[in-house]
């Protein structure tokens, strides 16, 4: 998060452009990018990471939003107005949950979704990704978060 902000000014949010690979070290595998797609909107994820395609056992890389799923239309009821959202009125997302709709629900883990903008519109997302051990909770790595709960 402190990346993203190194590179946000004071009236512009960063550029895809603004990050390089090396920028990302330490976090290899476990970042992934979507790029926004329109007319009809979707979400495909141009990279997701090996430590992401190992957790939930499939790569979305140049896939749609779910589309590897138990049950894609949640994904695209849910986090697809999710991501909408993003575009319309940009903001840090603090995700978390179990990978039961990948029948991975012995994995918990934590992501913080960065927009990226192409001009003066959110295009991209930086998608950041933790898994959480046994017994640690979203509150222990976020102990002072003040957002919204999205749902």
């Amino acid at each position: 998060m402190s990346l993203w902000q190194s590179k946000c000014t004071p009236t512009s949010l960063p550029h895809r452009k603004d990050f390089d690979f090396p920028d990302f070290r330490g976090w290899w595998g476990k970042i992934a990018i979507v790029k926004f797609e329109k007319d009809p909107f979707n979400v495909r994820f141009v990279l997701w990471g090996s430590q992401l395609t190992e957790w939930w056992g499939v790569d979305y890389t140049n896939k749609l939003l779910g589309e590897e799923s138990l049950s894609p239309a949640i994904w695209e009821t849910v986090e697809g107005r999710y991501f909408k959202d993003m575009v319309k009125n940009p903001f840090i997302g603090l995700v978390q949950g179990q990978l039961d709709q990948h029948d991975r629900s012995h994995r918990k883990v934590v992501g913080v979704d960065l927009p990226l903008i192409d001009g003066n519109e959110v295009t991209q997302v930086i998608l950041a990704h933790l898994e959480l051990e046994e017994g640690t909770t979203f509150d222990d790595l976020f102990p002072n978060d003040p957002s919204t709960r999205y749902f």
